[in-house]
Formats: structure tokens, C-alpha cells, sequence
């Protein structure tokens, strides 16, 4: 699990300190966790998961996907969405509706 923390990491070109920020930890502890045959706490296993959207069973195992795609699109989607201005926001808003009626339309 050391080795595909820092894979992930890498992947989401990341440094140690801003992954361990988003995580709410420290750099050190992302150093640790990175070494081989250090242990990863269940928390820490459910923090990284949850943040970045990983496959847990990716992360423990190294079976499956590194990412659970309809997660990481709906994250990407929101942190867009909340860089837009309100007048923005309320357009895609509205945009995604229309796109949506068109799709049951079809």
C-alpha cells in the first residue's frame, strides 16, 4: 500500500505536503505512509480515499482501478462549479437542466 500512496500521490502530481494538507495532515506523516512496510492507519486508508476519490480495494490491494471515475468527474465538476461567480453558476445550473430534458427527450 506504501508504493500506491506515493503512485497516487505522483499521479495527481501532488507534493507530500500539499496531499497531506488536503487530508488534514502533515507532511512527515505522508513521508511515513510512503516508506515501505510502514503502517497506514484505517482512518488515514478512508481519508485518502475519500478526498481523491480512490478505489479502496485499489488502494489496499492493488486490484481494480486506481479512481472511482463517477466520483473524481463529480469532483472536478464541483471544483469548477465553486470557482464560477454566482451568475455563472446559476447558468450551468441551468444549462445542466436543459441538457437533462433533452437526454430524456432522446
Amino acid at each position: 500500500m506504501n508504493d500506491r500512496i506515493r503512485e497516487l500521490r505522483k499521479t495527481l502530481e501532488l507534493s507530500q505536503k500539499e496531499f497531506a494538507q488536503k487530508i488534514g495532515l502533515k507532511q512527515n506523516a505522508i513521508s511515513y505512509m510512503e516508506k515501505s512496510g510502514a503502517t497506514v492507519t484505517e482512518q488515514n486508508v478512508k481519508a485518502i480515499c475519500s478526498q481523491f476519490s480512490v478505489n479502496e480495494s485499489w488502494l489496499r490491494t492493488g486490484s481494480g482501478k486506481m479512481f472511482l471515475e463517477n466520483e473524481k468527474k463529480q469532483r472536478e465538476f464541483f471544483d469548477i462549479f465553486d470557482q464560477l461567480s454566482p451568475a455563472l453558476q446559476d447558468y450551468l445550473i441551468r444549462t445542466a437542466r436543459d441538457l437533462l430534458d433533452t437526454q430524456t427527450k432522446i
